[in-house]
Order: C-alpha cells, then structure tokens, then sequence
C-alpha cells in the first residue's frame, strides 16, 4: 500500500504560515498598545505633578497672570492626556481585531489539522485491513499447501 499522502498539505501549511504571520502581527500590535499604555501613564503623571506644583504655588499665592498661565498649562497637559487615552484606545481595538483574525486562522487550521488525523486514521485502518487480509490470504494457502 502507497505511503500516507494528505492531499489538502499545501493548504494546511499555507494557513500554519499565515497563523504564524498573525502570530507576528499580534505581538507587534501587544507592544503598540503597552507602549502606547506607557505614554498615557506619563501623560497622567505630567497632569498630577502640573497640578500638585499649582496647588503648591497657589497656596504661596502669585498673581492673576500666573495663575492663567497654570491653567493654560493644565488645559494643554489634558489634552494631551485625552490624545494619548484616545491613540490607547485604538490601538486596543486593532489589539482586538488581530487577536479575533487569530483566533480565526487558529480554528481554520485546527479544522484542516483535525481532518488530516481522521484521514490518518482512515489510511491507517485501511493499512491494518490490507495486512490481516494478506495474513489470512497466506495463512488460507498454507493450509492449502499442507492439505495439498
């Protein structure tokens, strides 16, 4: 009996390299966000320390013309606070996207994987036929041999 040959293989590996190129981008879009987590968290501390320093100041007293400057300081340190929670936000959704594009091609090989071990099993089962039937053929013309 010929050697086991799976004839969707090409297809198979074909989704195993596209799996590992998601694999890849995965990680790729982990770190955009953990980076990104990274610039918010300063952002914050910015805005935190700004504040502490205008309370600490307010409480020394300074003029009017400081005192908006403060405040114009503080609006800007918010907005780049919002800017970075808003870039944070997306680059969790396209996290998201990635890892549902994973979980995807996971499923489509485990599928083809899964198809391929029964079509072992087939082959193999068919293989252990082939040979009780050649035992029993050789067996059957022993018999014949020693009754002949």
């Amino acid at each position: 009996m010929k050697r086991f040959q799976f004839q969707l293989q090409s297809v198979l590996d074909f989704k195993q390299r596209a799996l590992d190129d998601l694999m890849v981008q995965l990680d790729q879009a982990q770190s955009r966000v953990t980076a990104q987590e990274y610039k918010r968290d300063q952002a914050q501390e910015r805005l935190v320390s700004y504040d502490e320093e205008f309370a600490e100041k307010r409480a020394e007293g300074f003029t009017n013309v400081e005192a908006l400057e403060y405040e114009a300081g503080q609006r800007v340190l918010e907005q780049r606070l919002r800017h970075e929670q808003a870039l944070l936000e997306q680059r969790q959704r396209e996290l998201e996207a990635k890892r549902q594009e994973v979980i995807e091609a996971r499923q489509e090989t485990r599928a083809i994987e899964k198809l391929k071990e029964i079509r072992r099993g087939e082959y193999d089962e068919a293989l252990r036929k082939a040979d009780e039937k050649m035992l029993d053929d050789l067996t059957a013309a022993r018999r014949a041999q020693a009754a002949g």
